[in-house]
Parts: structure tokens; C-alpha cells; sequence
């Protein structure tokens, strides 16, 4: 998604959860300082030889269940704490999209066997960023959500499912299929408000229909097998 497409809905979701464009960043900033001029060549490298359909695993309550109903033949990216669920069924994700809300250890893992991590940077998380990315030994990549900073992209994209979307399309994607999405029974996690969740998942619906406007084909997973 380009960024004069993204950065108005951005002001908008800025507004309505009260979030600081400035810690945004502030954090985007530390972001690029640790990773360097890594950010950009390991972009170019997970670039070259994109699949056109990509599997994108979500952290939605069914994740679990839907893994178990799909045959798994395609590039699967993991939504942050989706990585744990995709271990556990004994799957490993070729790319983790993550603000490193999940188990940072098991994307770490992941990273060390080739997972191309994309570690997104806002106003939240910067304690985070400068405790957790430094351990990334693998192919990682800066994002943010505010316009970016030297050494950081953005591609659009809200929550870490839809996120993944956005990034998987700018690198190529032309079919998106979505595993262990659930727009209105979003996980509960401990100290995180459902009924935020709810609202930031309905941002993610709205993005991910921006992308199939822009001619994405995004559709359930497991449409897609029957």
C-alpha cells in the first residue's frame, strides 16, 4: 500500500485509539538505529523469487484448528504469536511479521533456521525494540506505521495479520489466503482490552479490502481448499 494511501488512515487510527505520532517515531528511530543497513539488503533479498501466493497465519483462537484442516503447500508468513501455534503443528514460517508482542524466543528460533522477520517499531513497544531485536541473528527488516525513517519501511498495514498482507503484497503477492483470522473474536491476552482488540481488527478488515481493491485476491484459507 503506498504511502499516500496508508499515512490518512493512519491519522485516522491515530485519532480514534489517541496514539502519538511522535512515540511512533521516536520508537521507529531506535528501530532503524539497531538494525542498521541490514534493513534494506535482506529486503531485497526475500524480493527476489516472491511467491505470487502466500499463506498469511494469524493469531486469531482458531489458527489452531484451521492449520489442522489445510494442507500446507505454500510460502507461510506468521503474525507474530501465530509463530508458536505454526511450531507447535510442526510447520516453520518462511517470514514472522511481528511488533514482538508473542514469545520473541520462538521467532527468534525460527530467524536462525532462515525465517526473514519483519519487526515492526510504534509508540508502544520501544522498551521492546531495544531489549529484543539485537538477539535476531537471521534476515530482518524495520517497519513502522508513521512515515519512516532512514533505514525503515512502510507498507501499510495495522495490526500484525494485516500487516503481513500489506507486506507480502509490495514484495509480490498476488493471491492472499488467511489462516486464524477471526474479525470478531479476536485472543484474549493478558493487560489487552477485547473490546479495543475488536475495533483495531475492524481497522484490519478495512485494509484488507483496500488491498483487494487494489487487485490482491485475498480470501479465506480454506475457501481456497474447497
Amino acid at each position: 500500500m503506498r504511502l499516500e494511501k496508508w499515512l490518512p488512515m493512519y491519522g485516522r487510527i491515530c485519532e480514534q485509539f489517541g496514539f502519538s505520532q511522535q512515540d511512533d517515531l521516536e520508537s521507529a528511530r531506535s528501530l532503524a538505529r539497531i538494525i542498521g543497513d541490514r534493513g534494506h539488503r535482506d529486503l531485497e533479498r526475500v524480493r527476489k523469487g516472491f511467491p505470487e501466493r502466500v499463506i498469511i497465519c494469524g493469531g486469531g483462537p482458531n489458527l489452531a484448528d484451521e492449520l489442522s484442516a489445510l494442507t500446507i503447500e505454500d510460502y507461510v508468513v506468521a503474525a507474530d504469536c501465530a509463530t508458536t501455534v505454526l511450531i507447535d503443528a510442526g510447520i516453520t514460517p518462511s517470514m514472522i511479521v511481528t511488533d514482538l508482542d508473542g514469545i520473541v524466543e520462538d521467532q527468534v528460533d525460527m530467524n536462525l533456521r532462515g525465517a526473514t522477520v519483519f519487526v515492526h517499531a510504534h509508540g508502544d513497544n520501544q522498551k521492546a525494540i531495544e531489549h529484543h531485536v539485537g538477539k535476531f541473528p537471521g534476515p530482518i527488516v524495520g517497519t513502522c506505521q508513521c512515515p519512516p525513517p532512514p533505514g525503515i519501511v512502510n507498507f501499510g498495514g495495522f495490526t500484525d495479520g494485516d500487516r503481513a498482507a500489506c507486506i507480502s503484497a509490495e514484495l509480490g503477492a498476488k493471491r492472499v489466503l488467511l489462516a486464524g483470522f477471526d474479525f470478531a473474536n479476536p485472543s484474549e491476552k493478558n493487560g489487552k482490552s477485547k473490546a479495543v482488540k475488536k475495533k483495531k481488527l475492524e481497522w484490519a478488515r478495512a485494509i484488507l479490502d483496500e488491498l483487494s481493491k487494489e487487485g490482491v485476491r485475498v480470501m479465506s484459507a480454506l475457501d481456497a481448499e474447497s
